[in-house]
């Protein structure tokens, strides 16, 4: 098989085999990325029904969107050289099987109850879809070297057949017989309930079973039943019990040893009856080892010391909610067993926009408690109290070893930067249009982002440019502690995703780091030779991530939830705050009635809202493939979202047969076309192109799209799906949008100004004045009105612009749907303008003194 191909999948290399198949890498032509191959031989498809239900459940299989779940591409079958090859494509997984890292000796409590959670949590997703895995066990389920778990072989355990263990061939004992009715036994010996050992009916409660025998091994490191043959090991899971574990593993937290033996009860209505139940009793467990409040030792006194236990783990929780031991906790919980120390230092409900440390030990930050504007505040570590400072609303942005403290006046992101002392005095102004600022080490030069003729400068000294952009502004610019160089967060508006970037007057712009979906602001290391940053990856977790001039990057600690990194002191001390974030979808229907939140995930971002406004497009930005986001489409009636694919700034055809999008890779993008329905993707590859934003004809038949090819600047291209090559419509330099219901014309937006062009040619022609921040949202239906939209804080302005007679008018005022919460991203209407959906973003944080952080 290696170097044929089946179907866009380029064989290269095989991986491993078993009596399920042979399993290779390849690479998909058409998407340019890896996978992994499984072909299944002939003999595991012995009737027409069994393809059938193969087919059925696997493809139940590849709806579970889960990031512990491996992830099946593609099901298919093809003849080669007269055979025909059935073969399933899955997400190829870097790392080591559990099988590998358990090696007979076991796991660390702490690293097992990490895997385990996560097992757990993919098992409950799984169970509530109405999918049992049937074969779980340590040989299917791999290990990333980043510590995420992903189960293998959904979907697949009604095919039998016997095999070694094999990180994706999966394993099962069944003389052979591929069958899953009543009578017939299915699975690993080693792993299987009683009630799959003798032929029955399974539900959940069998996989509880299996997850039973796979941690039981992880903490031990030998098998729960084992026996010199089949037959006795069968014996075993059916008639005797296993050592217990603390008799194993004597230091065993007695809450764990009581989890698994629940799990392993032969009786299935003796054992845990969900898997959310197991998952919640392992991250009980969890919060109460990482914060100290239950040791791993074997209590002295039974079940008393264990009750004992419990309810010192409840009196440390109590504590915790009344801002007691919140540093120790957090510590721990985020930072392993020798943490640094941390110390809360906000009480309040709300958000911390920036904190700096100030002369003195003092720390000034800014808040927006209880939905209140941004708030300057005062506040000395050991003391609960803060103090106001008195100043306007506004953000700290830095401050110098003098006491000057760089302010920017307002609340939004955009606004007049001022300065101001530490010990009193009114802000001075000194500068517009400022988003980011920073002290260099002389306390009078400043490093600045500002806007100037619509682009963004970083500019150190101010006026002195070291870096220029038009896409988005720099953010978080930070000065090395030498004055040489300042670090940035730069975001790529082809690819969608930030890189941690430096430059200087006499270096131009290098990337040290680049990939980044999430950042959470960045500072220079105590000895100034690393930039510390918070931020994640599409898919992956939010971390603490040091990288230095080299570009070598090293994970200063992995975390759950959000962290930004505030600011670093020369001394070690580090502000942190955990952030917990969220961004839902504000929709409202035509008729006006209820507001409802349509969001699927934690991070939905909406881009379109059918004509008739039923269907919903938006992507989930936390979770995804490489640099694209997961894309899906959902009825408002509240159905529950489908998941078409992966790729960025989607588009519905005007028909919703279709969704429209880019597709980034390395070194390049690609338009992709996803079915919404049946049918297959299709890619629509202009060669050299460097896409920027796509959208539909309102016949369908074409494409709008605005992009550039090497060494040329961005224009807007017509291409025709009919076949015919992508015809420019804009002069170089020039971005077309928003083609009119008759197709005859385009929108162009730029220099404050809203024109038309014509499809046909000619010179566009202003209809209207842009008001700063102003964009174009659609065309009306009949075409008559374009609809604008104007961010103002917490607020959003609709006009409608007739554009015939030119007459603008207010249309709509939309609000936050909770105080403190903040629009994000486009906004969609329906044709007629009066339902639409928004992305809004509500944080909730608290701020933290650490020290020791390494």
């Amino acid at each position: 098989m290696v170097g044929k191909t089946l179907l866009s999948y380029r064989i290269e290399a095989k991986l491993g085999a078993g009596g399920m198949g042979v399993v290779y890498r390849a690479v998909d032509s058409r998407l340019d990325r890896k996978v992994a191959i499984k072909v299944l031989p002939a003999s595991a498809l012995s009737s027409a029904d069994r393809e059938r239900r193969f087919v059925q459940e696997a493809k139940a299989a590849s709806s579970l969107n889960h990031p512990n779940i491996v992830t099946i591409y593609d099901i298919n079958t093809q003849e080669l050289e007269g055979e025909s090859i059935q073969y399933i494509a899955m997400e190829l997984v870097a790392g080591e099987t559990l099988h590998h890292l358990i090696r007979g000796k076991g796991l660390r409590i702490r690293d097992a109850l990490k895997y385990a959670t996560q097992i757990a949590d993919a098992l409950a997703v799984a169970h509530a879809a109405g999918i049992v895995h049937r074969d779980l066990k340590p040989s299917n389920v791999m290990v990333t070297p980043q510590g995420l778990v992903k189960i293998l072989d959904f979907g697949l355990a009604k095919l039998g057949g016997t095999t070694k263990p094999d990180a994706y061939a999966e394993t099962m004992h069944a003389q052979g017989a591929p069958l899953t009715e009543e009578g017939m036994v299915l699975g690993t010996v080693a792993y299987m309930s009683p009630e799959q050992a003798e032929g029955k009916q399974l539900d959940a409660r069998s996989d509880i079973f299996s997850f039973g025998s796979v941690l039981y091994e992880m903490v031990t490191g030998r098998q729960a039943f084992s026996g010199a043959s089949k037959l006795s090991s069968l014996s075993a899971v059916l008639y005797k019990e296993p050592q217990p574990v603390a008799e194993a593993v004597p230091d065993i937290p007695p809450e764990l040893d009581r989890i698994i033996s629940r799990c392993l009860k032969k009786d299935p209505e003796r054992r845990w009856q969900t898997m959310a139940d197991v998952k919640v009793a392992l991250e009980e467990l969890r919060e109460e080892l990482e914060s100290g409040s239950l040791a791993i030792s074997k209590p002295k006194g039974g079940k008393r010391a264990t009750r004992q236990a419990r309810w010192l783990a409840l009196g440390a929780l109590a504590s915790l909610l009344l801002g007691l031991v919140p540093g120790a906790y957090f510590a721990r919980r985020f930072f392993g067993s020798h943490p640094p120390s941390f110390q809360r230092l906000t009480f309040r409900r709300g958000d911390v926009t920036s904190a700096r440390f100030a002369p003195g030990g003092t720390v000034v930050y800014s808040a927006e408690w209880g939905g209140a504007p941004s708030t300057l505040f005062s506040a000395q570590p050991g003391n609960r109290e803060a103090r106001p400072l008195g100043l306007p609303s506004g953000r700290v942005l830095a401050i110098s070893p003098t006491g000057e403290m760089a302010v920017l006046l307002g609340g939004g992101p955009v606004a007049t930067l001022a300065r101001v002392s530490f010990s009193g005095g009114a802000p001075r102004e000194i500068l517009e249009n400022v988003s980011g600022a920073d002290w260099g080490p002389d306390g009078e030069s400043l490093a600045v982002v500002r806007t100037v003729a619509g682009r963004y400068r970083l500019e150190y000294p101010v006026g002195t440019v070291l870096y220029e952009t038009e896409g988005r502004p720099p953010v978080s610019p930070r000065v090395s502690t030498d004055g040489e160089l300042v670090a940035f967060f730069d975001f790529d508006a082809e690819v969608g995703d930030a890189s941690v970037c430096v430059a200087g007057r006499n270096r131009p712009k290098q990337v040290l780091s680049r990939g980044w979906r999430g950042t959470g602001a960045l500072n220079w290391s105590p000895k100034g030779d690393e930039i510390w940053f918070s931020a994640n990856q599409s898919g992956g977790d939010p971390a603490l991530y040091a990288v230095n001039l080299s570009g070598r990057q090293r994970v200063l600690s992995q975390v759950a939830g959000w962290i930004v990194m505030q600011d670093v002191a020369r001394d070690g001390r580090v502000l942190l705050s955990a952030v917990n974030s969220r961004l839902g979808i504000l929709y409202v229907p035509p008729d006006g009635s209820t507001e409802r939140d349509l969001a699927w995930l934690d991070a939905s971002l909406v881009y379109e809202l059918s004509d008739d406004a039923k269907l919903l497009l938006f992507v989930e930005l936390s979770g995804g493939e490489g640099r694209n986001a997961a894309i899906y489409l959902r009825k408002t009636d509240g159905s529950a979202a489908v998941r078409l694919g992966y790729g960025n700034r989607p588009s519905l055809s005007p028909d919703g047969k279709w969704v429209l999008c880019i597709r980034y890779e390395p070194g390049h993008s690609q338009l992709l076309l996803l079915p919404t329905g049946p049918g297959e993707s299709r890619l629509l590859n202009v060669e050299g192109m460097r896409y920027e934003s796509a959208e539909w004809f309102p016949d369908g038949k074409r494409i709008l799209f605005t992009g550039n090819q090497a060494g040329h600047p961005v224009r807007t291209w017509i291409y025709d799906l009919d076949g015919k090559g992508p015809k420019p419509i804009t002069p170089e330099g020039v971005r077309a949008t928003r083609v009119s219901p008759d197709g005859h014309s385009f929108v162009i937006a730029e220099a404050h100004k809203l024109s038309l062009g014509d499809i046909s040619g000619g010179p566009p022609r202003t209809i209207s004045d842009l008001q700063s921040g102003e964009t174009v949202v659609r065309w009306s239906g009949d075409g008559r009105y374009l609809f604008l939209r104007q961010l103002e804080g917490d607020t959003i302005r609709v006009s409608r612009l007739d554009a015939l007679t030119r007459r603008k008018e207010p249309w709509r005022v939309l609000k936050v749907p909770e105080p403190g919460a903040e629009f994000f991203g486009p906004l969609a209407l329906s044709a007629d303008g009066k339902a639409y959906a928004c992305s809004f973003q509500r944080d909730l944080a608290n701020l933290y003194l650490v020290k020791g952080l390494r």
